[in-house]
This record gives C-alpha cells, sequence and structure tokens, in this order.
C-alpha cells in the first residue's frame, strides 16, 4: 500500500522528470542567428519583419560584438566600431529608422610626430631628418601612411567588385611579394609590418586589402571639404565628413536589440550545429536547444571555429573558417591633464618604433582633447597583453615620458582593451592568407546545409560596421529566397 510519503515522493520524481523534459525539449523557431553583432541584429530584423520566427543567441552579456562603448571610463572611449562613414547608407537607415541620432564625433588628430630608437622627429623634419631610413620618394612618406602608399594609392581596382573577378587572381599574392613588386625598400617593408601587426608580410594576402583600398578611395573621393578643411590630412578631412552615433556606438546596436526584445537571448553560448534534411538543431553550453529551418553564423572565424559543425565544413570554405587570421591590437587609453603638444610645439600624435605603434591624440568635435590611445599591434601587442592592465598603463606613461619629457605629469592612466583577449572575439581584424584570397571569397560565403555566414569578414563590397550590416542584410536575402 503506497503511503502519503511514497505518493509525495513519486510525485516530487515525476515533477523533476517534466521539468527536465521540458528543458530538454527544443525551442522551435524559422532561424536561429548565432552572434549579435551588427550583421546578426540585421539579419533578425530582416527576416522578422518579413514574419519570420528568429531568434538570436549571443555569449556575451551584451549585444554589439566589436562595437562596443566603455561607459565606465571616463570620458567615454569608443572600443571597437566608432566612424560611420558618409557613404555609410545601410547604417544611417538604420540610425534613422530606430531614431538613433547621429553626430559628430572624434578622431585622431593628424599628422604624427615620429620616434626612431627613443628620438623624436618633428613632422616638418621628417624628410630630412638623418634618422629617417626610407630611400628615394619613400622618404617624404610619413610611416602611418606607408601601406597606403603602397597598397591603396596603387590597387589595380576600379570598382568596388572588381576584386572577386577571375583576372584579380593575379594579384592574389602575399603582401610581402606585393610590396617587392612595387619596388618598397627594405626599411618600407618593416615599417609596413610593424604598422599593421601582421603575422609577417608572407603570411598575409593583399587582394582583400586591394578591395579595402578601392572602397576607401571611393570614399575620399567623394568628400573633398570645404575651405575650413583646407590644409589638413585628407584622411582627416575624410573623418571630419564621417558621423558618429550619439552617446557611443552601442546605443545603436543596443537599440537595434531593443526592437527585437524577446528574439534577443544574451549568455547563450553555442556549442554545437547539427545540419540536416529535415531540419537544424543548435545546441547552447547551458543545456538550451532549438530546432531551426535554417542557421546564420555571424560571428567571427576565430570563434566559429570552436563550435562543433555536422557535416563539418570542407574545402576552401572549411580551410577559411580554420586557418583565416585574425589581427591583435592592444589598447591603452591615458587621460592628458595638460597640453603637452603646447610646451614642446610637437605635433600630439606620434608613430613610433616602440613597444607602442601609435600614440594618437583624439580631437572631439568641440575642440577638446582629452585623452590619447597607445596602439600595439601583432607581436608587440602580445607582449603587451602579457601585463597586467596596471602594468599596461606604466608601460605606456614610462615610454611615453622617456620620448618626450613634455609629457611627464601630464599623464593619467586610464583603461585598457585587447581585442585578442577576449574569448568571445579572439581577434580584432581579419586577413586573408596569400594565394587562398581568390578561393576564399568565392566559396566561403556559399550556404553549406541550411548554415549562412555573416559578418564583416563575410563583406563583398564595403568596409567597418557598413560591411556588417550589408553582410546581415545579404544573408536574409539568402534565407528568404530558400524558404520561399
Amino acid at each position: 500500500m503506497m503511503t502519503r510519503r511514497d505518493a509525495v515522493t513519486s510525485l516530487a520524481a515525476l515533477t523533476a522528470c517534466a521539468s527536465t523534459a521540458a528543458r530538454a525539449a527544443a525551442e522551435r523557431v524559422d532561424v536561429v542567428v548565432v552572434g549579435a553583432g551588427f550583421a546578426g541584429l540585421n539579419a533578425a530584423l530582416q527576416l522578422v519583419d518579413q514574419g519570420l520566427k528568429v531568434v538570436v543567441l549571443e555569449a556575451a552579456r551584451r549585444v554589439g560584438g566589436r562595437a562596443q562603448t566603455a561607459y565606465h571610463l571616463d570620458p567615454r572611449i569608443e572600443l571597437g566600431a566608432a566612424q560611420v562613414g558618409p557613404m555609410y547608407a545601410r547604417v544611417r537607415d538604420l540610425a534613422t529608422r530606430l531614431k538613433v541620432k547621429l553626430g559628430p564625433g572624434a578622431h585622431v588628430n593628424a599628422p604624427y610626430s615620429f620616434v626612431i630608437g627613443d628620438t623624436l622627429v618633428p613632422a616638418k623634419n621628417w624628410v630630412t631628418s638623418t634618422l629617417n631610413p626610407l630611400e628615394g620618394r619613400e622618404r617624404a612618406v610619413p610611416p602611418h601612411a606607408m601601406n597606403a602608399f603602397y597598397v591603396e594609392q596603387r590597387s589595380p581596382f576600379s570598382a568596388l567588385d572588381d576584386w572577386l573577378a577571375p583576372a584579380a587572381a593575379e594579384h592574389d599574392v602575399s603582401l610581402g611579394e606585393w610590396l617587392r613588386r612595387q619596388g618598397a625598400s627594405t626599411a618600407a617593408q618593416r615599417i609596413i609590418d610593424t604598422t599593421l601587426g601582421s603575422p609577417g608580410l608572407d603570411n598575409v594576402g593583399v587582394l582583400r586589402m586591394l578591395q579595402e583600398a578601392t572602397r576607401s578611395k571611393a570614399d575620399v573621393k567623394a568628400f573633398t571639404g570645404g575651405a575650413e578643411n583646407a590644409g589638413k590630412d585628407v584622411y582627416e578631412r575624410f573623418a571630419l565628413a564621417s558621423s558618429h552615433v550619439v552617446g557611443g556606438t552601442s546605443v545603436l546596436t543596443d537599440a537595434m536589440a531593443r526592437k527585437l526584445g524577446a528574439v534577443v537571448r544574451t549568455q547563450h553560448a553555442v556549442a554545437s550545429i547539427d545540419l540536416a534534411p529535415e531540419g537544424c538543431t543548435v545546441r547552447c553550453r547551458n543545456g538550451v536547444r532549438f530546432r531551426s529551418r535554417r542557421v546564420v553564423a555571424a560571428v567571427p572565424f576565430g570563434v566559429l571555429r570552436e563550435i562543433d559543425i555536422t557535416p563539418s565544413l570542407r574545402g576552401a570554405q572549411g580551410d577559411a573558417v580554420r586557418r583565416m587570421p585574425y589581427g591583435n591590437q592592444s589598447q591603452v587609453w591615458l587621460r592628458v591633464k595638460a597640453p603637452y603638444w603646447e610646451a614642446d610645439g610637437i605635433e600630439a600624435s606620434m608613430w613610433t618604433d616602440g613597444p607602442f605603434t601609435l600614440i594618437r591624440q583624439q580631437l572631439e568635435h568641440d575642440g577638446r582633447r582629452e585623452f590619447i590611445s597607445a596602439l600595439s599591434f601583432g607581436a608587440k601587442s602580445k607582449a603587451v597583453d602579457a601585463l597586467s592592465p596596471v602594468d599596461r598603463g606604466k608601460l605606456a606613461i614610462d615610454y611615453i615620458e622617456k620620448v618626450r619629457p613634455s609629457t611627464r605629469g601630464k599623464l593619467e592612466f586610464l583603461g585598457v582593451h585587447s581585442w585578442a583577449l577576449d574569448p568571445l572575439v579572439r581577434g580584432c581584424s581579419h586577413a586573408f592568407l596569400p594565394y587562398r584570397g581568390a578561393d576564399w571569397a568565392k566559396n566561403m560565403i556559399v550556404p553549406h546545409h541550411g548554415l549562412h555566414f555573416a559578418g564583416e569578414h563575410a563583406r563583398r563590397l564595403e568596409v567597418g560596421m557598413e560591411a556588417a550590416v550589408e553582410s546581415g542584410e545579404r544573408v536574409a536575402l539568402e534565407i528568404l529566397q530558400a524558404l520561399a
């Protein structure tokens, strides 16, 4: 005979089983989007607008990906995407539809002075300085502009999609080979390698860089600037024509997430994606599962390669996901307590051959110069990132004060950031391997058994935030056509 205690125990067991079954049951949707950066959020917005049931899974506590405004710092600082170019039509449309204001923002104050072997060289002295290691026409080129001199100004492409044409394959070489073809000196190659922070000039492809150069030239050509910008560096003039999200870039991605509402699930790291004719199954590390008709991978390949995908990615597509390199950049932010550039009469920003390649002054739209950023790339950044945040700040201040005595006592540590140390991002910007660019570009974003690919790395024509938004739009159209 069952006692009351037995009955209660049995009921509890049944309740637990039911609860477990409920947790194990997969939620059914039309599309699962993995990643809540600009690409994933825009893809979701487009699909929801067409009546599809969508869920966006984001591993982090926040949305935005590499668009992140550091509100905990004073002044507020952009850790990633910031500039809305004058030709960013999709981003500007998003802002309008979501009632997010765009306005003037900070830009890097050009030109730079230069530090060679701990000796400061003002910009006006660079061409004639004995410390200038360059040759011929190169001597007139500032180190930070050397890559533009040999890549951007010599791109063979005129249209934004020229890099996808079969004829472009002849340019699918390493950056090192390209530079040697252009007659770059050893010193120029070394400067470019240091500034890019690449894993070696012969380990980075130039094809994707040439397309980016073509897009950049189109942007600059479209804006000439008024008389008030006469005498300014062309890229500074372009920056002045650009906009910023009022309140920080995160305002826009947060607005996109609010529009989607419960569609966005943060702290849902994806462990596996199973693709089958009868449907897709996405499993999160927290045990939550989803069944869907389609899946969008809107995370960097450095993150996607850690997700178990069945059937596995093969050929050029699998090669790109496994091997696409991501740049490393370490940022140290310093508050400027007094205008040191007035004390020595030299440009505030600096290019150096020391541990921090670029020391950039941020010029606010109202003329304020509140902080500088010390940026380290590649192998140098890895060495910097090995230090504690406080020690990174001390290293930056000590180095700057050593090469520029006018800064002593005038800099204050604000904070640090490194995308390479973020396990949910794993790098700053992507690159193509040499001799793989054409193959990757053609094949890496082809849908794979119901899996679609979005993100800045999957761009075709655009750059920056616009590229990510563009890729989300492309993926949404792919899915709508597939499900029609």
